[in-house]
């Protein structure tokens, strides 16, 4: 019988991302372990090729009852000699518990204590990924991994239209799933997509369904919604296909955002809007070609940012609503912008927008 890992991964695309360092960790240490990972079935798309690995995508809450789903979800796991959560609810800690997992690991949280075996208090103030990787901690002390995000690359090659081969291509990537407190405003990418066109770039837009009316909206700004050096995948890839069409990219300009978090795993150089979160927790982990801008990075800081709300909590018809992102307008990212451009070596510094 191989030696058990089974591990409950987070619902949120970015959070999933940044728990890979930890997983880092558990493979690195117990290389001939057989691995059960468990959690929505769009996220595990991200570890499907990991080796030694099984994925298995928790359906329960389609059930009529989701504690008999969860007990039969966990039963057809054979015994974990290790368990992690990486959730900080009760049916996850009840999930490992009902597999009866040898040793079971979680944040303390919702009463859950019981059901683990260990269960230190959330630290606060951490990035998330060090969170994650302070589970694994607990029973690796003294492992030598690099403290980065790590995703396997994708097996697919992307299709591109013929006149993006050999270009400088950026990727937009406009949606956050958490909600519409994380997005900058879509006039305000039309017009930085305005200006990468009149300098040649290439563009793909990017997107889940749901996020379709984000990248037609920003379409509409545009002069020439239909012009040919912007291909729209919004909805039309699943995360493997994102991944690799993210390797074709020169550079990303994104919201902080589950596909923010891919591309830092990439390294691939990009630029990341901030505004209602804390980009000392949920920036790309130890990602050296991700910059972040942000009304306080500008020096510019707002009193009630952050506030890690999913909408933003004034009142719409008030100066200050959303102004975390609302004040962050183009003119204030693009010089930001066009310098990382420059030093990936994409674009003159000579190159300015007309007013600066």
């Amino acid at each position: 019988m191989p030696f058990i890992i089974l591990v409950r991964i987070p619902n949120w695309l970015g959070d999933a991302v940044m728990a890979s360092f930890a997983l880092e960790i558990l493979y690195q240490s117990y290389p001939e372990a057989h691995f059960y990972l468990v959690g929505a079935k769009s996220n595990l798309t991200l570890f499907e090729n990991n080796p030694n690995t099984t994925c298995l995508a928790d359906e329960s809450k389609k059930s009529k009852s989701r504690i008999l789903a969860l007990w039969k979800l966990a039963k057809s796991i054979p015994q974990a000699n290790l368990a992690f959560t990486f959730q900080n609810n009760f049916l996850s800690a009840l999930f490992l518990w009902f597999n009866n997992a040898k040793i079971r690991v979680g944040y303390a949280n919702e009463l859950r204590s019981p059901l683990l075996t260990h269960h230190p208090k959330k630290p606060k103030n951490t990035h998330e990924a060090l969170r994650f990787e302070g589970l694994v901690r607990l029973l690796i002390q003294n492992h030598t991994i690099t403290p980065k995000t790590y995703l396997q690359k994708p097996k697919q090659t992307p299709l591109l239209p013929q006149n993006f081969i050999n270009q400088k291509i950026i990727g937009i990537n406009a949606g956050a799933a958490f909600g519409s407190a994380k997005r900058w405003e879509e006039e305000y990418f039309a017009q930085i997509i305005q200006e990468l066109l009149a300098l040649n770039f290439k563009i793909i837009l990017f997107g889940v369904a749901s996020e379709n009316p984000i990248n037609e909206k920003i379409l509409s700004y545009l002069d020439n919604p239909k012009d040919s050096n912007i291909l729209n995948l919004s909805g039309k890839t699943n995360l493997q296909e994102l991944m690799a069409y993210f390797l074709k990219l020169d550079f990303l300009l994104t919201n902080d955002s589950g596909p923010m978090h891919i591309a830092g795993a990439f390294e691939i150089p990009t630029l990341a809007i901030f505004g209602p979160t804390d980009s000392t927790e949920t920036c790309a982990f130890n990602a050296k070609n991700t910059h972040i801008i942000s009304l306080q990075s500008l020096k510019q800081p707002l009193s009630c940012a952050p506030c890690k709300k999913r909408s933003c909590p004034l009142p719409k018809d008030s100066k200050d609503f959303h102004a975390c992102m609302r004040d962050l307008t183009p003119k204030k990212i693009l010089p930001t912008l066009f310098e990382l451009l420059s030093k990936n070596g994409l674009q003159s510094q000579k190159i300015l927008h007309k007013d600066d």
